[in-house]
């Protein structure tokens, strides 16, 4: 699996949302338009995709390793 990070302008501000979709090697999508949670945004596009990196990587590893349900 494969990711694709981007950055978009919010609308009638500055500042910048991370997204992400996740694809399969031979480019089916899984995920789409996944965004970064971020209340104020990010300064620039390249720490928005920067965020968007650390948080598709981090969904890319849930999905192998995901966690075993906790007995009560």
């Amino acid at each position: 699996m494969i990711y694709q990070p981007y950055a978009m302008l919010r609308r009638g501000e500055n500042t910048w949302d991370g997204w992400y979709d996740l694809l399969q090697n031979d480019g089916r999508q899984v995920r789409s338009f996944v965004r970064v949670p971020s209340q104020e945004g990010f300064a620039n596009p390249d720490l928005a995709c920067q965020a968007a990196e650390i948080l598709a990587q981090w969904d890319l590893e849930r999905r192998k390793n995901p966690r075993k349900p906790r007995s009560a």
